[in-house]
């Protein structure tokens, strides 16, 4: 944990790898009152509720999403998409970790009401941009397939965190197929 990070960001980050690795129902605040070895009446003096964490994850990881789609706005069709999956990469790679979005939709109907909200908006941000990347790519000519962009998006909504599901269960071969599959699908000229 990098010491510069300010206590509330710890506990975030922490939070973050606890729900990517193990579910959001599956980690406490004493892990990571454990981990940052601080008392957890710390951790509720930032985050009162589990659920307020969850829903200021939920933000973290939306706003590290939008910062990638940023730095990417003016590159090629391609190069965006591969920021993406760079990302998809690195969770794989860092503890076998699932994207948020994917983590806490397998547990939707267990999970508060405002986080349902608050991930379901984050799932039609990350949609909007891919299809938005999607139809430039089919408008410029690089991009060749048959779907709209709306569907080719809606493709790589589920098979990226599909892949990091398949290759917990199968391995790194598994995953990599999976990522070259998406990249092959778009049949970029």
């Amino acid at each position: 944990m990098d010491a510069t990070l300010h206590t509330r960001d710890k506990i975030i980050e922490l939070a973050r790898n606890y729900i990517q690795t193990v579910g959001y129902h599956a980690f406490n605040y004493k892990q990571i009152a454990t981990v940052l070895n601080i008392k957890n009446a710390a951790i509720h003096h930032y985050y009162p509720s589990k659920e307020d964490l969850g829903l200021a994850v939920i933000e973290k990881d939306r706003n590290d999403f939008e910062c990638m789609t940023a730095a990417t706005a003016g590159a090629e069709p391609i190069q965006r998409l591969e920021a993406l999956i760079h990302n998809y990469d690195r969770y794989f790679n860092d503890g076998h970790k699932m994207c948020l979005i994917s983590t806490f939709g397998s547990a939707y109907h267990d999970i508060p009401e405002r986080i349902q909200q608050a991930v379901t908006q984050y799932y039609e941000v990350v949609q909007g941009w891919l299809i938005e990347v999607m139809q430039s790519g089919l408008d410029r000519g690089v991009f060749k397939f048959e779907e709209t962009a709306r569907e080719m998006a809606n493709k790589w909504m589920v098979i990226l965190p599909g892949s990091l599901q398949a290759g917990r269960l199968r391995g790194e071969d598994c995953f990599n197929e999976l990522i070259v599959g998406l990249r092959t699908s778009l049949k970029a000229a």
